[in-house]
């Protein structure tokens, strides 16, 4: 059996394949099972589009059962496309998902720096005092020198 991933990685997953599957939904047996995951995704992706079709107006029960149609055939194939491996072996879904964080992280920089920072920052007040302090006392030297410029104005 040929491994047709783009990058193979040398592990048994895929002949091990531990994934929990829904084997019944109510009284309606489903023979082997759908993985729980492939059902989560369809449910993220089929209730918003649903809603939207309710939200519009169109019932389910339009058009002599036309609008059964517009409500399955739809969703059936954005689930299919979703659940379909790439030529990585990952879902379509997580593509997806990759270029729309792509595309809403593309302006902003991954490395914060202050050249890549457009916003002009608050001025800022550098001030700057020299003090001497004189080896023999341990007193300033500005501080004598206030007190000589005192003595020598008595």
């Amino acid at each position: 059996m040929a491994d047709h991933s783009r990058f193979p990685l040398p592990t048994d997953t895929a002949h091990v394949r531990i994934e929990s599957r829904q084997y019944r939904i109510f009284k309606f047996d489903l023979g082997e099972g759908v993985a729980r995951w492939k059902a989560g995704v369809a449910v993220v992706l089929v209730a918003p589009y649903w809603l939207l079709l309710l939200l519009l107006g169109v019932s389910p029960l339009a058009g002599h059962g036309r609008g059964g149609l517009l409500f399955l055939f739809p969703a059936a194939l954005l689930v299919w496309a979703a659940l379909r491996p790439d030529a990585g072996g990952r879902p379509r879904y997580a593509l997806w998902l990759d270029r729309i964080r792509f595309l809403y992280r593309r302006g902003i920089p991954m490395i914060a720096s202050p050249i890549a920072d457009t916003t002009p920052a608050r001025p800022f007040i550098v001030s700057a005092e020299w003090v001497v302090i004189s080896h023999r006392t341990g007193r300033s030297r500005r501080r004598r020198t206030a007190n000589r410029t005192e003595k020598d104005t008595r």
